[in-house]
């Protein structure tokens, strides 16, 4: 009766260490994929319309310059946004996967609020300053694992 017993033992253990090693390997390849990096800049364009194919988003000269952003796992959608300095810029910031914000010190107005995923907040400011900033993701080390990208005045 022992002998079962250890020998069911066994066979859990070595079943729940399999799952673990799967998993974590899983996991490893997840963060360690490359994402496609996508640069809209709206300098020329005239009002907002939703990104195409290719990302690009149009807007109107003197209209606001809207971004839309989508947050999932160490990633933004959007690697960089380019606008001219006196711009009002609104962010569309949708969260695809887990809990992000985004988050821009330089500007007033430019940070959401911490958000689950499926929701979407949007916030709006004036790029009253020249120069690249960089705008990230602030919980945990989402930041430090690469969410994060350049917003740049110019």
């Amino acid at each position: 009766m022992n002998k079962v017993l250890i020998g069911v033992l066994v066979l859990v253990l070595l079943g729940g260490g399999a799952l673990f090693v799967m998993n974590s390997q899983k996991q490893t390849s997840d963060d360690q994929m490359v994402k496609e990096e996508v640069v809209i800049s709206p300098t020329e364009v005239t009002q907002k319309v939703d990104a195409n194919e290719d990302d690009t988003a149009v807007a109107e000269k003197g209209a606001v310059k809207t971004f839309e952003v989508t947050g999932e796992p160490f990633s933004f959608s959007l690697k960089e946004m380019k606008v001219k300095q006196g711009d009002t810029v609104k962010v569309i910031f949708s969260n695809k996967e887990g809990i992000h914000n985004w988050v821009l010190d330089e500007f007033d107005g430019a940070k959401t609020k911490t958000i689950a995923a499926g929701e979407s907040e949007t916030v709006q400011f004036v790029a009253d300053k020249k120069g690249t900033f960089e705008y990230y993701c602030s919980v945990g080390a989402h930041r430090a694992n690469g969410m994060k990208g350049n917003f740049i005045v110019e």
